[in-house]
């Protein structure tokens, strides 16, 4: 039985995901790295910037920073989402009418979630009940953030729906034991 639903953010809630690889598509290359926006979001779609950075520099023998470059893609990001950043079409509709509780649990940090939400008008949905990946150990696909989610809300893992979109994001729900209600091109 579904008690509780923990939601990802970006690409779930809000249209981020596409804004933040068109970003990093523009800002790679100083490092040497040519990838499109798309072959991004295909390859680290709800991973973690340290994650996706690491990757990075094995994938090309590269050696970036992963701080410095999230501090960088971070700024220039928080002027993009300023203008183009969108809630999915009727999302505070949904919230409005969901007849559980539920929580927010994303790979993101907090900073940008408190951003994300407050400018696409969603963040009095979920008030205290949004988790970051910054607040655990391992980022997905590690399990770690929606475990942290449901014990913080003390709720069971199994009886939680998770909306996720992303492949790490449903390893990290299928981790974590929570009911699979999967979005996306990615569900199964």
């Amino acid at each position: 039985m579904i008690s509780n639903i923990i939601f990802d953010c970006d690409g779930v809630l809000i249209d981020s995901e596409i804004l933040s690889f068109a970003v990093d598509e523009k800002l790679l290359p100083d490092h040497g790295i040519t990838m499109s926006a798309s072959e991004l979001a295909r390859d680290f779609g709800g991973v973690a910037y340290g994650e996706m950075v690491s990757a990075l520099n094995d994938r090309f023998g590269t050696s970036i920073n992963a701080q410095i470059y999230q501090e960088r893609c971070e700024a220039e990001l928080a002027r993009t989402f300023e203008t183009d950043l969108r809630a999915i079409a009727g999302m505070a509709d949904l919230l409005s009418a969901l007849p559980v509780p539920f929580a927010l649990a994303s790979g993101s940090d907090l900073a940008r979630l408190e951003q994300c939400l407050a400018l696409t008008g969603l963040a009095d949905f979920f008030e205290d009940r949004i988790f970051s990946a910054e607040q655990v150990k391992r980022g997905k696909p590690a399990p770690d953030v929606f475990l942290l989610a449901a014990k913080t809300c003390d709720w069971v893992p199994e009886t939680c729906l998770v909306i996720e979109d992303s492949p790490s994001g449903i390893v990290a729900a299928r981790s974590a034991g929570a009911v699979r209600g999967l979005l996306g091109r990615y569900a199964s």
